[in-house]
């Protein structure tokens, strides 16, 4: 199976220290170069950058951003969701927008609580919670279906539910 982050993901996971979890995860990595410069160049010296620059297991592909997205999406949503289309991919993004163009389009989606729920699943994880609160330590709170980083009363609940496991 292969999956296509968007750049959130990559920070939150790779700040965490979790970034391998993709590649335990999934068979495959693509990143759109734009998600990477992203995370890589205009992220430089920040919160999980050096871990997605160091992982040489990323398959990176050129790839131009949907023009029909941009007004809703950034440029690396927009450039990841059309090519986890046509790989038949998992898109791991966090941004509600995005998610529910992608399940309008057939899309398979997960978020970054998700991954980690898997994770935990398959025993890569012993626990989310511990996860998630480092990632906020260092700033990033991931949670399903943001709108541009807000943070959805219905998830607040959960949210905690997942700092217990």
């Amino acid at each position: 199976m292969i999956v296509v982050p968007d750049a959130g993901p990559l920070i939150y996971l790779g700040g965490a220290g979790h970034l391998d979890l993709l590649r335990r995860l999934y068979t495959e990595v693509v990143v759109p170069r734009i998600v990477l410069d992203e995370v890589v160049v205009a992220g430089a010296g920040m919160t999980g950058a050096d871990a997605v620059a160091a992982a040489h297991w990323l398959r990176i592909e050129d790839v131009a951003p949907d023009p029909d997205l941009l007004d809703v999406l950034d440029r690396g949503e927009a450039a990841a969701l059309p090519l986890a289309a046509r790989l038949m991919a998992t898109l791991l993004v966090d941004d509600s927008a995005a998610r529910a163009i992608a399940g309008a389009r057939g899309i398979r989606v997960v978020g970054t609580i998700g991954l980690l729920l898997q994770a935990k699943r398959r025993e890569y994880l012993t626990a989310v919670g511990p996860v998630i609160a480092q990632m906020e330590q260092l700033g990033n709170v991931p949670v399903r279906a943001t709108s541009r980083g807000s943070r959805p009363a219905r998830w607040r609940g959960r949210l905690n539910k997942f700092r217990a496991e």
